[in-house]
C-alpha cells in the first residue's frame, strides 16, 4: 500500500481542522501553516513522481491504498494511475500558487476562508483518488458545500445570490448523480468502480442508458454545460478573484475528470456510441461552446465575460474527448492544461487590475493598462492564448482539437472552434482597447477598499505573472506535456486493465 495517497487527502483536511485551533492562540501563525501545508502537499506529489518516474514514462503507474487494510471490493481503496496522476498534478500545483495568491489578496486574518479552501482541496483530491462511487459522491458534494460560502465571501447581496444559485444547481446535479448511484447499487449490489465496470454491460440496455443519462445530466449541471449554464457567470463574477480562478480553472476540471473516469472506465464509452448518445453529447457540448462565446461577446462585465468564455472552452473539451479517437482525447487533455493555466492567469491578473477600477464594467477599465503595464501585458498574453495565437499553449491545444475534428470528418466541430477563437479575439480586444485608453482613474487608494486592507500587491502581481509565464513556457515545450498523455489515453481505452489492477491491487 502506498501511504502517500492518503496523505494527499489528509494533509489539506488536517490543515483545515488545525486552522481554528491555531487562531485561538495566534492568528499570524495561520499564514505560515497554510503555506507550509500547501508546499508539503506539493512535495508529496513530487515524491510520488520521482519514486515512480520509470513507470510514469511508460504509462504503467498504478498505486493503491486500502483504508483499514480491507481489500476491494469489500473495502474502500484509493488508487492512482496516469489519469488521476495527471489531474492531481494539475490541481495540486495550481492550488499551491492560488493559496499564496490568497495570502496577498484576501489577507491572512480570514481563517474561515482557508478552512473552506483546504477542505475543498481535500475533497477535489478525494474525487480523483477514490475508487468507490459513493465516496466519489460524498467528495463531490463536499466540493459544493465548501465552494458556496467562498462565492459569498464578500458578504454582499451579489455574492449571496450567486452562492444560492450555485447551491441550487449543485444540489440538483448531485440529486441526479445520487439517483444514478442508487440504480447501480440496486442492480449490481456494489459501489466499487472496478466491480461496476466488470458487470455494467450485463445490465439490460435500457438500464445502462438510464444510469448513464442520470450521471451525464448531473455532471453537465455541475460543469455548467448548456442548458444548465445559468449559474456560471454569476458565481465566478461574485466570488473573490482567487476563488473565481479556482472555480474556472480548477474545480471545473474535477468534473471533466469525473466525466472521463465514469464514462470510459466505469460505464464504458461503448454504451454511448452504440446508442448514438455520443453524437448527442458532442452536438450539445458544441452548442454550449458557441453559446458561451456569444454571451461573452455581448457581456460588459469583465469577470462575467471570463466566465462565459469558460463555458465555451468546457464545451469544446467535452465534445472533443467524446469523439473518442486517440489524438482527439490527447488533444482534449492538453486543452485541460491549457485552459487551466490561461484562465487562472486571466482571473489572477484581473484580480490585480480591478483594484484600480470602481467596478467590473469594461467601460470603467479605461486607462487601467497604465496603472501596471506588466500585469496588463500578462493579461494580454493569456488572452492571446485563449484566442489560439502562438506560441502560447492555447494555440497548440486548439490546433490539435481542430485537426482531430477534421480527421474524424467532423468539420462542423472544427469550424466552431475557429469561430470561437474569432469571437475570443473580439471580446478580449474590446477590454484591451479600453485598458490602453488615456484617462485618469483617480487615486487607486479610493478603490482598494474594495479588497482587503492587507492587500499584498507584490504577492498578487508575481503569482499572476508566474501563471502567465507558465502559459508561454508550456506552449514552447508543449511536446513535453503532450507525449506523456498517451499513457492517460491508454488508461481510458483499457477499462479491463483498470478492473484487474483494482481488484488485484
Amino acid at each position: 500500500m502506498n501511504v502517500a495517497l492518503i496523505l494527499l487527502i489528509v494533509i489539506p483536511l488536517g490543515t483545515a481542522i488545525l486552522i481554528p485551533l491555531i487562531d485561538i492562540f495566534h492568528k499570524e501563525v495561520r499564514k505560515y501553516l497554510v503555506v507550509f501545508s500547501a508546499f508539503l502537499e506539493f512535495i508529496i506529489l513530487l515524491y510520488i513522481v520521482v519514486n515512480n518516474f520509470s513507470k510514469i514514462t511508460n504509462g504503467s503507474i498504478f498505486l493503491t491504498y486500502n483504508l483499514g487494510g480491507w481489500l476491494p471490493p469489500l473495502g474502500i481503496n484509493l488508487t492512482l494511475d496516469m489519469l488521476s496522476l495527471y489531474f492531481v498534478a494539475l490541481i495540486s500545483t495550481a492550488v499551491l500558487f492560488l493559496v499564496i495568491y490568497s495570502i496577498g489578496y484576501i489577507g491572512h486574518h480570514e481563517g474561515k476562508y482557508y478552512v473552506l479552501l483546504f477542505l475543498m482541496w481535500a475533497a477535489m483530491l478525494g474525487i480523483i483518488l477514490t475508487s468507490d462511487i459513493f465516496n466519489f459522491y460524498v467528495f463531490l458534494e463536499l466540493v459544493l458545500i465548501t465552494t458556496a460560502p467562498l462565492i459569498a465571501f464578500k458578504r454582499n447581496r451579489e455574492g449571496t445570490e450567486a452562492a444560492i444559485k450555485y447551491m441550487f444547481y449543485g444540489i440538483l446535479g448531485g440529486v441526479f448523480i445520487f439517483i444514478g448511484i442508487i440504480l447501480i447499487y440496486f442492480n449490481l449490489g456494489t459501489l466499487n468502480f472496478a466491480e461496476i465496470s466488470a458487470n455494467f454491460n450485463m445490465l439490460p440496455l435500457n438500464i445502462q442508458i438510464l444510469i448513464s443519462i442520470f450521471f451525464l445530466v448531473g455532471l453537465f449541471i455541475k460543469l455548467g454545460i448548456f442548458p444548465f449554464h445559468f449559474w456560471v457567470a454569476k458565481a465566478q463574477s461574485a466570488a473573490p478573484s482567487p476563488i473565481s480562478a479556482l472555480l474556472s480553472g480548477v474545480v471545473e476540471k474535477i468534473y471533466i475528470y469525473a466525466f472521463l473516469r465514469l464514462i470510459w472506465n466505469v460505464f464504458g464509452i461503448n454504451v454511448l456510441q452504440d446508442t448514438g448518445m455520443s453524437k448527442i453529447i458532442i452536438y450539445v457540448a458544441l452548442l454550449s461552446s458557441i453559446i458561451g462565446h456569444v454571451l461573452a461577446l455581448y457581456e460588459d462585465d469583465l469577470k462575467r465575460m471570463l466566465a462565459y468564455s469558460t463555458i465555451g472552452h468546457l464545451g469544446i473539451i467535452i465534445a472533443i474527448v467524446t469523439v473518442n479517437t486517440k489524438f482527439a482525447i490527447m488533444a482534449g487533455l492538453l486543452h485541460v492544461l491549457s485552459h487551466l493555466l490561461m484562465k487562472i492567469s486571466l482571473f489572477t491578473s484581473a484580480g490585480f487590475l480591478l483594484q484600480f477600477t470602481p467596478s467590473h464594467k469594461l467601460k470603467d477599465s479605461r486607462g487601467v493598462a497604465h496603472e501596471n503595464i506588466s500585469v496588463f501585458s500578462g493579461f494580454i498574453i493569456a488572452a492571446a492564448g485563449m484566442m489560439g495565437l502562438p506560441p502560447m499553449i492555447g494555440f497548440f491545444s486548439k490546433l490539435f482539437i481542430v485537426r482531430s475534428f477534421i480527421n474524424s470528418s467532423f468539420y462542423f466541430g472544427a469550424s466552431l472552434v475557429v469561430l470561437g477563437s474569432i469571437f475570443s479575439f473580439i471580446y478580449y480586444s474590446r477590454y484591451i482597447t479600453y485598458g490602453f485608453k488615456k484617462i485618469s482613474l483617480g487615486s487607486p487608494e479610493e478603490f482598494r477598499l474594495i479588497l482587503s486592507v492587507l492587500y499584498r500587491e507584490k504577492v498578487v502581481k508575481n503569482i499572476a505573472l508566474l501563471f502567465v509565464i507558465a502559459v508561454v513556457l508550456s506552449g514552447i515545450f508543449y511536446k513535453t506535456v503532450f507525449c506523456p498523455l498517451e499513457g492517460v489515453y491508454n488508461v481510458l481505452e483499457n477499462p479491463s486493465l483498470y478492473i484487474d489492477l483494482i481488484l488485484g491491487g
